[in-house]
């Protein structure tokens, strides 16, 4: 098991405090212990970007999600420091069902490769403040697809 309920509990918390707009963050942790991972709340940057560049990022934090880079660079060298794996990314859509958009799976791909291959993405459906559905997906190698 790569997560456990408590960091899904804190993922729903913060889908629901951030709420109209989408949320994100990162899940890192121990290979093999599911218990000691670190949910980081990572703040999304998109309506700071939109503003500043509306051609380049047309959509707001309602309907996008960027992790700042310097966050998540210090996110990655704390897990590296421990000796800890990226164990997943996740974010919301709110007032919208959870699927894995086209945009999502952009983000998790290099090419044709997945850029982590042994992480989960979350994707919370919120719906007028309230959690409605989770759905977690993960690499299949052999499909060559992100599955459910």
């Amino acid at each position: 098991m790569i997560l456990n309920n408590q960091d899904i509990d804190q993922i729903h918390r913060h889908a629901v405090r951030d709420y109209p707009n989408e949320c994100c963050g990162i899940i890192v942790g121990p290979r093999d212990d599911s218990l000691s991972n670190k949910v980081y709340e990572c703040i999304n940057i998109q309506n700071r970007l939109h503003k500043e560049d509306p051609q380049r990022y047309p959509r707001d934090a309602r309907t996008a999600y960027n992790i700042d880079p310097k966050e998540q660079k210090r996110i990655f060298r704390i897990a590296e420091e421990k000796g800890w794996e990226i164990k997943g990314f996740y974010h919301s859509h709110p007032d919208h069902p959870a699927y894995f958009s086209e945009e999502d799976e952009r983000m998790g791909m290099w090419g044709d490769e997945p850029i982590y291959p042994n992480a989960v993405y979350i994707i919370v459906s919120v719906l007028n403040g309230e959690v409605k559905e989770t759905i977690l997906l993960k690499w299949n190698e052999e499909e060559r697809r992100f599955i459910s």
